[in-house]
């Protein structure tokens, strides 16, 4: 009898020793996850996102030790993208991340350290471009005042754009090309961008871009019937020519053949009630018509070729209307009413 008491006091000790090897409930691991500031910050950050932070609990064995592993990962469309694994050992909750590239368990010291020296490293050799801000598939109905809302989607862009005027801080730092990124093309049925044209003012006064230099990106405007991107750079300079004009008159041809093309086709590939076509030609040729000197002096010289030395056809009072034919460069071609043509610097032609 004695022996068989002995026995069962032994059971029960070696009973009890292995529930305490799992002293760890699945619960104490999922919050000792939760509680790391990174993992912290990032379920905040994304909480009222369609892409939020969620958590796929399992178990292992690693080197004879048992474990939780829990995977941190954001909710995609079609798929999740796994962020971050922990090792929590289910003795006593020692908490460790595990890399992926070596297989090793890290401590969170070692794994935050190995993060920071990652991100030195990114940011000494990966530049932030400007499409990293705008592309083709962006949607972005936000403007620059809305950049302190508390938005994950605001936060996570302003993020990019404090990097990217970081990284180029100059004038010469930024090339006019990227502002096509900014203009509009809603008439084509299947878009799938959009950016608020406060972004276009926004990068013009950032940089202080030279308007009058942007003939291509008028071009654009014009093409793709973006009305406020037309508007945003003649109020910020932009001198309408005739040259601009015949853009518009093969706008609007195109336009035609397009909406042929609808009938034909038996659906519309060119959305005809998303046109402003009628509101930029009427713009424009307003625009065009109150062309003007405006000089200082009371005058300015009609020159022969583009540089003060050439010969001056003729002096043109400040105030006096012209025709402007060419705008490219910093001499523009003119016709005054007169008939004659010649070349005026730029600085001394307004629309107003």
């Amino acid at each position: 009898m004695k022996k068989r008491i002995a026995f069962l006091i032994l059971f029960q000790l070696l009973s009890c020793k292995g529930q305490d090897n799992d002293n760890c409930s699945k619960e104490n691991a999922y919050n000792k996850v939760t509680q790391i500031q990174e993992v912290a910050e990032a379920m905040q950050l994304y909480k009222n996102s369609n892409q939020k932070i969620i958590f796929e609990i399992d178990e292992s064995v690693y080197n004879k030790k048992k474990y939780y592993v829990i995977k941190e990962e954001q909710e995609g469309e079609f798929h999740n993208s796994v962020w971050n694994i922990f090792y929590v050992d289910k003795k006593d909750c020692s908490l460790y991340y595990y890399d992926t590239v070596n297989g090793n368990l890290l401590t969170l010291e070692k794994w935050r350290l190995l993060g920071k020296q990652d991100n030195d490293k990114n940011k000494i050799m990966e530049e932030t471009k400007f499409t990293d801000l705008f592309n083709e598939g962006t949607v972005i109905k936000f403007t620059p005042q809305d950049l302190d809302k508390k938005s994950p989607k605001i936060q996570n862009f302003k993020q990019k754009l404090e990097l990217y005027e970081n990284e180029n801080p100059l004038i010469e730092d930024f090339d006019n090309k990227n502002l096509s990124y900014l203009i509009n093309n809603e008439t084509f049925f299947d878009v799938q961008y959009y950016i608020d044209n406060s972004w276009l003012q926004y990068f013009i006064t950032k940089y202080k871009v030279d308007v009058s230099k942007l003939n291509d990106l008028m071009n654009l405007s014009i093409h793709q019937e973006d009305f406020n991107a037309v508007k945003l750079l003649a109020d910020n300079g932009y001198i309408i020519s005739k040259k601009d004009l015949n853009i518009l008159i093969d706008t609007e041809n195109n336009i035609k053949e397009k909406v042929q093309e609808n009938k034909s086709d038996g659906y519309e590939s060119y959305t005809i009630t998303n046109s402003k076509i009628n509101q930029i030609s009427k713009y424009l040729k307003e625009k065009h018509l109150l062309n003007k000197i405006v000089d200082p002096d009371g005058y300015t010289n009609l020159r022969k070729d583009k540089n003060t030395s050439s010969e001056v056809l003729q002096k043109l009072k400040s105030g006096e209307h012209i025709e402007v034919l060419n705008n490219t460069g910093d001499w523009f071609l003119v016709k005054t009413k007169e008939g004659k043509e010649g070349y005026i610097h730029k600085s001394r032609i307004k629309s107003k």
